[in-house]
């Protein structure tokens, strides 16, 4: 959190004697700036704590945005972003065998989000799974579901598809593997339904030369998630970046 991120909006009481500390929160923020919208929700209500109540203005550090409570959820005042899609998060990451998002990548501001994997360096022989992840766990269940086509440069064409496995396949590599990307679209991971993916798949090696790979998945049970996870069979390295859709 920086340095004027707020964990509570404390409502005073008469007679109550405030400490420096209480006074300059309020005095030099002026609105309430929270790390992330799980923060912000945790900050009403509470024991002593103001209750949320319709024109009520925060600031969240995670997507750098104001956003205003109507009396029914929160909207958000501004940036505005051209193309309605907006930076979550990133990270890079160098010779491992898995990547996780953090918790809370996913929540209920955005409906649906992009996801794009860009693997510099990989083992060779290597295929890479993809779970979805609730409060820093991956769900293991025989829930996934997906179908998978592709083509090579060299006209070899490949399948992949499964009806219940415990994790999605979504690329593969032969020998002598060059740099990947994956742009996976994740629709509402935060609605209790069944989350989908879908997304597309350009990697090389070089027993068949440039691939393209188009998959689609489905978890098939109502479930939450605010994660997910990358799974390699061999040490992979490179960068992630995840945005969210604005829905308008």
């Amino acid at each position: 959190m920086g340095a004027n991120a707020q964990t509570e909006v404390p409502t005073f009481t008469a007679s109550q004697v405030l400490t420096a500390a209480q006074m300059n929160t309020s005095a030099r923020t002026g609105v309430p700036v929270f790390a992330t919208t799980v923060t912000r929700d945790a900050a009403f209500g509470g024991a002593g704590e103001k209750t949320l109540a319709e024109g009520q203005l925060c600031y969240l550090e995670s997507t750098n945005v104001v956003q205003y409570y109507d009396g029914a959820a929160w909207a958000t005042v501004g940036p505005s972003t051209a193309g309605g899609i907006v930076f979550v998060s990133g990270a890079a990451f160098t010779t491992v065998s898995s990547v996780s998002l953090a918790a809370s990548t996913f929540t209920s501001t955005y409906r649906n989000y992009r996801i794009i994997l860009h693997i510099t360096a990989s083992a060779s022989a290597t295929v890479s799974t993809m779970r979805m992840r609730a409060s820093g766990v991956d769900d293991s269940a025989a829930s996934y579901r997906y179908a998978s086509r592709g083509l090579s440069s060299t006209n070899v064409a490949f399948d992949s598809n499964n009806n219940s496995t415990t994790s999605w396949q979504i690329i593969s590599t032969n020998t002598d593997p060059q740099p990947s990307v994956m742009v996976i679209d994740v629709i509402a991971p935060q609605v209790a339904t069944q989350t989908l993916v879908t997304g597309t798949f350009s990697f090389s090696d070089n027993t068949y030369g440039q691939l393209t790979q188009v998959f689609g998945g489905r978890f098939a049970a109502n479930t939450q998630f605010d994660a997910l996870s990358f799974l390699f069979a061999g040490n992979m390295s490179g960068v992630y970046r995840v945005y969210g859709y604005s829905d308008s």
